[in-house]
Parts: C-alpha cells; structure tokens; sequence
C-alpha cells in the first residue's frame, strides 16, 4: 500500500553507475514513495540494466515489493548503441556487487506484457503517480501511444536527459535522447503527457561527486558504502578520461532530487523540439529559450540548482538509511 503522506513515483532506467544512486534516492527520500521500477536498454543491454536494477535493489534493502519490470530491449527505428566506456561491459564496473538471490526466480516470472504490467501498477496506485525516466524514453513513448488514457493516472513525467548547448554522445546530443529520437519526439509532442519536465546536462553537470563527496560517503565505513564508493571511483575514472571532468556528475538522481524538493531548483517553460534525422545532431533536444519560434511551451526546463551542498545532504541521507537496511552489511555477508 502506498504511504498516503508520501509522492508516489515509477521509475524507469538503465543502471548505470548514476542510476544505481538514483534508485537509492527514490527508495529512501523520505517525501517518496517507490511503486516500482522498469528497465530499458541503454547504458548496457536490457539484460544487464535489468540485473543491475536487481543488484541495487537487493544491496540497498528494497522490499520485493517493489517490483522491477523489464522494459525494451531495443529503439523504436534506431540502433541501439550502449556505453562501456563509461559503465563498463556490466553497466556496473568497479565494484563486486552480489547477486538478488531471488533474481533468477523473480526474471523467470516476468511475462512479455510489460507495458500492460506498468500500466496496472500505475493506475493502482488511486493518485496521480510521478513518472520518473532516467533512461532512453523508449518505454515511455510506448507507454504513451499504447495507453493513452495513463495520463489520468499521472501527475507530471520527469526526465533526466537533454541539453540546452554541448551534447555529451555527440558534439549537439546527450546520449538518453540520441539512443532513441522518435521515442523522444513522441512525448515531447504526446497530448497525454499532463505536465513534462527536463534536467538536461547544463543542471546535472553542477552535480558531482567531488573527493569531499566520496570522504563523506567512505565514513559510513560498511561494505555497502564500500561498493558505492568502488562504483564512484570507476565513474570518476571513466568520466575524467573521456570527458576530462575531474569529479564525475551524477546525472539521474537529480531527476529524483528534483520531483522530492522543486524548490532546489529553478527553471522555466520553454518549447522542445526533438531533432531525429540530423547526421551530427540525431537526438537534438532543440530549446527555444528565448522563445523565437512562438510555439506552445510544451516542458519545463531546469536550469539551475540553487544549493549544490543541499542535494549532496538528501543523497547522502537516503544512502545512511539504506546502509542500515543493506544485507551486505550483515555479519553473514560479510
């Protein structure tokens, strides 16, 4: 049963390094409540983001009452193309992280009607339900065009991806929309989408985990708070080779940071549109921020967040609660 006082919110992803913190987050903010999460292939293929999903769920102590749905395992028209170079063959490199122990149960359990599956747990809930996407928007779009009638059921669809300037895939795209344009475009222009909001890279970009960050999270000194910093570490290693950051951004959860605390950050309305054919920009997420084109402001977009510290504060927070809940941290585990 869904905690009244609380947000409830779905998540859907791809871990990913930055999602495995984001699940963290939606499962342990205390103003959330975690109804579900489905996968989608992305940061690795649908096989790996779906263990990996099972794998934090496990470590981080969630109920298996929160279920994990396997999404789609491809784009709508696009090749799918995964990243290794930043989350390694796993999804997850740089940590150990043991197996669900029901994982081969509960994956044998599934059935191919995932979408029909996410429909009823949303509509279930009784009040509108936050959609929270952290991945390509390839089950979204679905979801959307499929069941329509989903959006009596939600209160606004969250999603982290997007860039106003630099793209982070190609020179003008970030790699959530790049991966999948036309499931992009479909709920950027879907009339069943009741309110839509973006946290594109110019937002997570100001989030990352700095050596303060990683001190901080080493002085819970538990073997769950072990393999998160292990993760980080990897994050940050990949990120400063490519990217040449030198602290890694930690992208998804600020789409949970914001849905738990909108006062954090700051934005506006703006027109979207989702370029889908350009050889050098396939996934562009076009603003108009300045509102050239007079169309219809179809997204909010964040642009800033005020207090850095703040959203460090509510992720830690949720990472000490799931270190007392992790089985990882039990005498026989270890």
């Amino acid at each position: 049963m869904v905690d009244i006082r609380k947000k409830p919110i779905w998540l859907d992803c791809d871990p990913g390094h930055d999602d495995a913190f984001a699940i963290i987050l939606a499962a342990y903010h205390p103003s959330l409540e975690l109804i579900g999460i489905s996968t989608v292939v992305g940061n690795q293929t649908l096989d790996r983001t779906t263990q990996n999903a099972y794998k934090v769920a496990y470590i981080a102590g969630l109920s298996n009452n929160i279920p994990i749905i396997p999404g789609c395992g491809e784009s709508l028209c696009q090749h799918v193309v995964t990243c290794p170079e930043i989350h390694g063959q796993t999804g997850l490199d740089g940590a150990d992280i043991p197996e669900h122990p029901e994982y081969k149960t509960l994956i044998k359990q599934q059935d191919e009607n995932y979408l029909w599956n996410i429909y009823q747990k949303i509509i279930s809930v009784g009040r509108p339900v936050t959609l929270i996407a952290t991945g390509q928007l390839t089950n979204i779009a679905l979801l959307l065009k499929v069941f329509p009638q989903i959006k009596n059921s939600l209160s606004e669809i969250v999603l982290m991806g997007g860039c106003i300037g630099i793209g982070n895939m190609q020179p003008g795209s970030e790699f959530n929309f790049m991966n999948d344009p036309d499931a992009a475009h479909i709920v950027f222009t879907s009339p069943h989408v009741p309110r839509l909001v973006m946290v594109p890279l110019e937002l997570t970009h100001t989030v990352c985990a700095t050596p303060n960050v990683s001190e901080r999270l080493r002085s819970l000194a538990s073997p769950f708070s072990s393999i998160l910093d292990h993760l980080l570490h990897f994050f940050a290693s990949t990120y400063k080779q490519i990217y040449h950051f030198d602290s890694p951004p930690l992208h998804d959860p600020c789409a949970i940071a914001y849905v738990a605390d909108k006062d954090l950050f700051e934005g506006q309305m703006m027109h979207v549109d989702i370029e889908r054919t350009s050889e050098f920009c396939r996934g562009r997420s076009v603003c108009d921020v300045f509102d050239k084109h007079r169309k219809e402001k179809n997204c909010f977009v964040v642009m800033k967040i005020k207090e850095v510290e703040q959203f460090w504060n509510m992720m830690l927070d949720a990472i000490e609660l799931a270190d007392k809940k992790s089985p990882v941290n039990s005498t026989k585990s270890n």
